[in-house]
């Protein structure tokens, strides 16, 4: 058994999407001969905590090193769940942020955790350093313990750094600065891994000198034992679902209203359709609700565990997704995707060309429409009522799902290690 540090700043027990990955990876990498130790911040004040991520890494016996940071999650008290702001004092804040901490505010972070990662090389031995991001200080932690060490590090992007679509520079210098740290860190890295090949694309093109190597490993699902079926799983009542969260450019609202125009047009199906969200949404989405006069059809269950997540999901019809129109949307492919294609339901996408659009054509049971759209959001619908009503939903490629499933991408990354370890 090799042992692998694991530097990953989200971690369970907190929740969303941005812990998934590596939780999964680090559940299933001692069944292809790595033990990971992971290095991680102690959790403070966050949007969602989740137990049900936190109990599998637990009876695992996976040895987890938490540390202090200095980053304004410390504001909160030590395992507060902190209310999602408004999309526009998120914009604010972040715009502080951007200007006053490079590359990220969890920088405050990196002292504690390269001391961690060294006192922990003297009780085990390591043979490689992995570690995810964002944030991206924890590849600048990953990147100064594998220099110390003298280790090969893989480095793993869940989103881009330098082109990040979602990341504002304030001024020219603080993108050189990006660029300078990117640059160090890739020119360390022995292998990079990441999402997608856009993603991936994008950091070589930028460093071509570097001639970087690097695979794709996509986000993923676990397999739950037997899988959900395509088929309708409620007679009289037609079960949309959404989870997870809204932020930046993913909005429910293109989609209720494409709801709304839908229930105009075929009022007999209002007492026989259910919108169920379960997870974080914007703070005017109750307004928006009642404007469009949905109370009776849409149904929010709040922030749940995820183990409850996914009963919630195999109970669906269809499972529903956004991610908005914006420059670089095309590299976007979240991992809520590849947890739904897991389900193997049928989904109705708002998505614009790029990365997901592509895979979602090859899953194959997909209604897919472009995620401004609220014309097409309403012939969606109308198709999936018809399909809905003649039991006829598309069926998924199950070799394509197959491929996606955890322990097939953990072998990929374990075959990643130990190609790097041998070299």
């Amino acid at each position: 058994m090799k042992h692998v540090l694991v530097v990953a700043y989200y971690f369970p027990p907190l929740g969303l999407s941005g812990v998934q990955r590596i939780a999964g990876f680090v559940r299933h990498l001692p069944e292809y001969g790595w033990q990971p130790t992971v290095l991680t911040a102690k959790p403070a004040g966050y949007f969602a905590h989740d137990n049900s991520l936190w109990a599998p890494i637990q009876e695992a016996g996976i040895r987890v090193v938490r540390t202090r940071s200095l980053d304004p999650t410390r504001f909160f008290r030590v395992g507060s769940t902190v209310k999602l702001p408004r999309e526009s004092k998120r914009q604010v804040l972040a715009s502080i942020s951007n200007w006053v901490f490079v590359p990220d505010n969890k920088l405050g972070w990196m002292p504690f955790a390269v001391q961690a990662g060294l006192r922990e090389a003297s009780i085990q031995s390591f043979s490689a350093i992995f570690s995810s991001a964002p944030p991206y200080t924890g590849h600048l932690v990953g990147g100064k313990i594998s220099q110390r060490l003298r280790l090969p590090l893989i480095i793993d992007f869940r989103d881009d750094w330098v082109g990040n679509p979602r990341h504002i520079y304030p001024t020219i210098l603080h993108r050189q600065i990006h660029i300078r740290q990117e640059r160090q860190v890739l020119q360390q890295a022995s292998v990079v891994t990441t999402i997608n090949r856009p993603i991936l694309d994008g950091l070589q093109t930028r460093h071509k000198p570097l001639r970087i190597p690097g695979h794709v490993i996509p986000h993923g699902y676990e397999e739950h034992s037997p899988p959900s079926v395509t088929q309708a799983n409620h007679g009289d009542r037609l079960r949309l679902v959404y989870t997870g969260v809204f932020y930046d450019a993913q909005t429910p609202e293109y989609f209720l209203r494409g709801l709304g125009e839908f229930l105009t047009q075929y009022p007999d199906m209002r007492n026989q359709v259910s919108a169920i969200f379960a997870g974080l949404v914007p703070a005017d989405f109750d307004r928006l609700v009642r404007s469009l006069e949905l109370e009776q059809v849409v149904q929010y269950v709040g922030y749940v565990e995820h183990s409850r997540v996914v009963s919630i999901q195999q109970n669906a019809d269809i499972l529903w997704m956004t991610i908005g129109s914006r420059p670089g949307a095309s590299q976007i492919s979240t991992g809520k995707l590849f947890e739904y294609m897991g389900t193997r339901k049928p989904i109705l996408a708002l998505v614009p060309p790029g990365a997901a659009r592509d895979t979602l054509h090859r899953y194959r049971a997909a209604y897919i429409v472009s995620p401004e759209n609220v014309n097409q959001v309403t012939q969606a619908l109308s198709r999936i009522r018809d399909d809905w009503r003649n039991q006829c939903f598309p069926r998924p490629d199950e070799a394509f799902v197959s491929m996606y499933s955890r322990e097939h991408l953990t072998q990929k990354l374990s075959d990643v290690f130990n190609t790097i370890v041998q070299a």
